[in-house]
């Protein structure tokens, strides 16, 4: 109602004033100047009557979007907590691991989001509170709101409550399921072997009695843990069927149990008591049974050699003396010969070189010590050779004795080479580190004048200096060009000449040298090109903005005397006067928009560099220039703005009014046109910031424009106010006869429609434009936010990446340093706990885009997939690492019996079953046995002197064979 009666009294106010300009002209100077100040005073207060209306009408409009945004996020957000609640509801199934799996990861993804959501449930709680106390609803709708919101609170501390522990419900499901397959296994690899043995023992051709004892009483051991797994099994795919792995799991292990019970039952009814002394089945000494389990070391075969002939022995018994001492210094030569090759060490790291110089100098100490048993070992040879005539055996003397003077030389060259070139790779890589420190040091003197120089005055001398200074550095980079250079040739030659070794150090230090001396070079070509075009600027601009100041005199000049032309009187019925005059103006007018860029290019420079001269006096003489170029070019524009309201408005036609009211229309069409087109928004920082200077300019064009749509729809109003109805009539013609009221109006009406569309469109692309800026605005802040996070994240993944980059494989690793290796890499694993946090900000910060309807760039997709992947390789990584360091360390560590697996020959290999306790497998027969074949040859070879007649005798024989043996 305000509203309408301020349009309803405008004109009443615009009379009055007019009228009360008259009286004043026409009353006393007493009269006048009384009535003057009323007037004035009317005004006053009908301006802010006006300006409380707007502001109120601004406040009301702002207050519903407030509630309209407010609404928007409060439904988005009970959207948000039904869908967690739906997942959260869901009934889980214990013994479907898929299913359990994707309930994790959605649950997870929920968790996740829960400080988020709460921030924005704190920020909504706020804005509530405003919307119900300010805003313009009914107190049904304001209940309504409060009681929406209070239920939104309500439910987000139920959901903040349940996520958190139906996630540890899940994994606690997990790991049921992950410690049933794994004790499932376990209780098979137990049970496996003991069937086996029972089976042998319970076969027809079996003479027994064995004792089974220690069997029994180990099953019963574990027949609570069998019967426990079975019925939890059972229980857990009560409902669905078990997957067809741990299906087939539980049955065989229920089969295999039962066999065991039925052959147990089996040898109790065959031999009801047990016989003393009897081997049982923890270690039987003569039986094998088939081989059922894998070994859990890693196999060790020795290197095959052709046997001895059991003639030759028998003919000549000390060619196996002779042959034992071969074959064991074979043996020590061939596992020297393979250590000295698997020995690797970091190339350029002068602490891992010297410890390997240090062992390379002990092995060689090693062998000059073991020297005195080849040359006992040839001694030998030829005292056998002199003591026996048999060619074949001189022969194969002769050869086993060439081939390990062979193998000897062989291993003592490579040791020798190997501390050679380990002393030449000590060498250059003092030197290369030497070079690699003067480079670093040149880079951070480079980088440090760099990060000194401050943006200064936009002054000739300044920048002068600041050329200079860049010419120096430039210089100074042409001669450390020289350090950098000597770097990369030294880590060159270490690369070339050691590739066999580790190189990743040389490799990764290198990279970062070179990218850090492109980056520098990089950035003093930005700065020089900067300084360069800042300089232009600074020598042109003064030139530049006197010409534009001669420019604008002239204009004035030229607007003055057409403002005094349309200002005479009788102008409207001098037509050709009117076309001269408007001839003239639009040639003005045309000067005008020809300098407006460069009015815009010397006010946005003249900023630049008064911003640069703050509070020195040159800022001050250039803030007054320029405020006089800015105060005469706006003049113009008013000048010729005003000088067309007249022309126009003296115009004999009424349809010059209507062409640039269209012509305006279709302007107005064509910028909306183009503005829509600038959508959607670009889904990186140089995209967007790309459609802020192009919306810059569309809003500069916009601001040139103001002036002219405000001066024609000012126009517009005066001819329709000041130009009576009969010349109305006489301007407009019409084809047909109407009365002359009606044709006023048409002109009227027409004239206003137009104007009101031009007014209507005018504010609508106004709105659009700012409402496309606002979105503009935003996209740059939260993408910037993303690209700042991003890079963070990628600064720190590289930092772990180069830790990781750094570790030698765990093969290479000597066995006393696993230890620390595994307490530095869990070290890492700790430090790597923040990055969850930047990865999971980095990932929020995309969601956010994307709920604002921003998709993101190709480029910045294959960032955050790239930045994703590289966290979970980094994971995967670290969590291989330890384990496959936690395997060595079990394996190979203090407690291990690795040392052990080279004590038999081929076919044999030793093993460790599961429980730890070793067996020895042939691979020519496929068996196993719990004793070493040594001791197994041994028992046969005692078991053959019972047949001796006298216990003494067969005992002293036996002793002396054990003697023999054990010497």
């Amino acid at each position: 109602e305000l509203q309408d009666g301020i349009g309803q009294r405008q004109t009443i106010v615009r009379v009055l004033n007019a009228t009360g300009e008259e009286v004043i002209q026409q009353s006393s100077k007493t009269d006048a100047s009384i009535l003057q100040e009323k007037l004035g005073s009317l005004n006053l207060r009908w301006q802010e009557v006006c300006k409380q209306l707007a502001e109120r009408k601004k406040r009301l409009e702002e207050q519903k979007n407030i509630l309209s945004e407010f609404q928007r996020d409060l439904n988005e957000f009970v959207l948000w907590l039904e869908e967690a609640d739906n997942i959260t509801s869901v009934a889980l199934e214990p013994g479907n691991e898929q299913q359990l799996k994707e309930k994790l990861e959605e649950i997870k993804l929920l968790a996740e989001e829960l400080p988020l959501r709460q921030g924005i449930l704190k920020q909504l709680n706020e804005t509530g509170g405003t919307v119900l106390v300010s805003a313009p609803i009914s107190p049904e709708e304001q209940d309504k709101i409060e009681n929406k919101l209070k239920q939104t609170n309500l439910q987000w501390i139920k959901v903040s409550r349940i996520l958190p522990e139906k996630q540890g419900e899940i994994e606690a499901h997990i790991k049921d399921l992950g410690q049933l397959e794994e004790q499932l296994n376990h209780l098979l690899v137990w049970l496996s072997p003991i069937k086996n043995q029972l089976e042998i023992y319970n076969q027809p051709n079996q003479t027994g009695p064995f004792d089974i004892k220690e069997t029994e009483v180990a099953v019963q051991a574990k027949q609570p843990d069998v019967e426990g797994i079975l019925s939890k099994g059972q229980h857990l795919y009560k409902e669905k069927p078990a997957t067809q792995p741990v299906k087939r799991k539980l049955e065989d292990l229920s089969s295999e149990w039962k066999a065991v019970t039925h052959l147990l039952q089996e040898l109790r009814a065959k031999w009801p008591g047990p016989t003393p002394g009897l081997t049982t089945i923890e270690a039987p000494t003569s039986q094998t049974v088939t081989l059922v389990t894998q070994p859990t070391v890693t196999k060790e075969t020795a290197i095959s050699k052709p046997e001895m002939p059991s003639s030759l022995l028998l003919e000549v018994p000390a060619l196996a003396d002779f042959n034992r001492a071969w074959t064991e210094l074979t043996d020590w030569l061939s596992l020297l010969d393979r250590v000295i090759k698997s020995q690797r060490v970091m190339v350029g790291d002068l602490e891992d070189i010297n410890e390997m110089i240090i062992k390379q100098k002990a092995t060689l100490q090693d062998l000059e010590q073991r020297r005195p048993q080849l040359e006992e070992l040839i001694t030998a040879a030829q005292n056998l050779k002199n003591k026996t005539s048999n060619q074949e055996a001189r022969t194969i003397i002769t050869d086993r004795i060439e081939r390990i003077q062979s193998q000897w030389d062989e291993v003592q060259e490579h040791l020798q080479n190997r501390r050679q070139q380990l002393n030449e790779m000590l060498k250059d890589s003092t030197q290369w580190l030497e070079a690699k420190e003067e480079a670093e040091q040149v880079l951070g003197q480079a980088r440090a004048k760099l990060e000194s120089w401050k943006e200064g005055p936009y002054t000739m001398d300044a920048i002068q200096r600041k050329i200079t200074e860049t010419k120096q550095l430039a210089k100074d980079l042409r001669q450390w060009q020289i350090n950098v250079d000597v770097a990369n040739d030294l880590a060159l030659k270490l690369l070339r000449d050691y590739s066999a070794d580790d190189t990743r150090k040389v490799h990764m230090i290198t990279e970062n040298i070179n990218a850090s001396w492109a980056n520098i070079h990089k950035r003093l070509s930005e700065r020089e090109t900067v300084l360069e075009e800042t300089h232009r600027l600074l020598q042109q601009f003064p030139l530049d903005l006197e010409k534009f100041l001669a420019w604008l005199t002239e204009a004035e000049t030229t607007a003055n005397v057409l403002q005094d032309a349309t200002h005479k009187e009788r102008l409207l019925e001098d037509s050709k006067g009117v076309r001269e005059l408007m001839k003239q103006w639009q040639d003005l007018q045309g000067e005008i928009e020809a300098h407006t860029d460069i009015y815009h290019n010397l006010d946005e420079n003249g900023q630049k560099i008064l911003r640069s001269l703050e509070g020195s006096d040159d800022a001050i003489l250039l803030q007054r220039r320029l405020d006089n170029m800015n105060f005469k070019w706006s003049e113009l524009r008013k000048k010729s703005l005003n000088i067309r309201s007249h022309l126009e408005a003296s115009s004999d036609q009424w349809k010059r009014l209507h062409l640039s009211l269209q012509e305006l229309l279709v302007w107005l069409q064509l910028k909306d046109d183009e503005l829509s087109r600038q959508a959607p928004i670009g889904g990186d920082c140089p995209a967007v910031q790309k459609q802020n200077d192009v919306h810059r300019a569309f809003k500069r064009e916009l601001k040139t424009k103001e002036p002219v749509i405000m001066s024609t729809l000012e126009t517009v109003r005066i001819f329709l106010t000041e130009q009576p109805l009969e010349g109305l009539e006489k301007l407009y013609q019409e084809p047909r006869e109407l009365p002359p009221e009606e044709r006023a109006q048409n002109v009227t009406r027409l004239l206003r429609k137009q104007a009101e569309e031009v007014n209507t469109e005018w504010e609508k692309l106004n709105l659009h434009s700012a409402d496309w800026q606002r979105k503009i605005d935003e996209a740059l802040e939260r993408l910037q936010e993303l690209q700042e996070a991003t890079d963070e994240l990628d600064l720190k993944l590289r930092q772990a990446e180069v830790i990781k980059g750094s570790w030698q494989p765990v093969g290479d690793l000597l066995i006393d340093s696993l230890q620390d290796h595994l307490e530095k890499v869990k070290a890492l694993r700790g430090e790597m706990a923040p990055l969850k946090e930047n990865v999971s900000h980095v990932n929020d910060l995309a969601r956010q885009l994307t709920t604002l309807g921003i998709q993101l760039s190709p480029y910045n997709l294959s960032t955050l997939e790239d930045l994703n992947t590289r966290w979970k390789l980094l994971q995967v990584a670290v969590e291989d690492r330890i384990r496959q360091l936690h395997e060595a360390h079990r394996d190979f560590g203090p407690a291990s019996q690795h040392f052990l697996s080279t004590s038999v020959q081929g076919p044999w290999e030793r093993a460790i079953s599961p429980n730890k306790v070793p067996y020895y497998i042939n691979h020519e027969t496929q068996t196993t046995c719990w004793d070493h074949p040594k001791m197994t040859e041994l028992y046969q070879s005692l078991a053959d002197l019972n047949n001796v007649r006298f216990s003494a005798y067969r005992t002293a024989m036996k002793l002396r064979r054990l003697q023999k043996a054990l010497c």
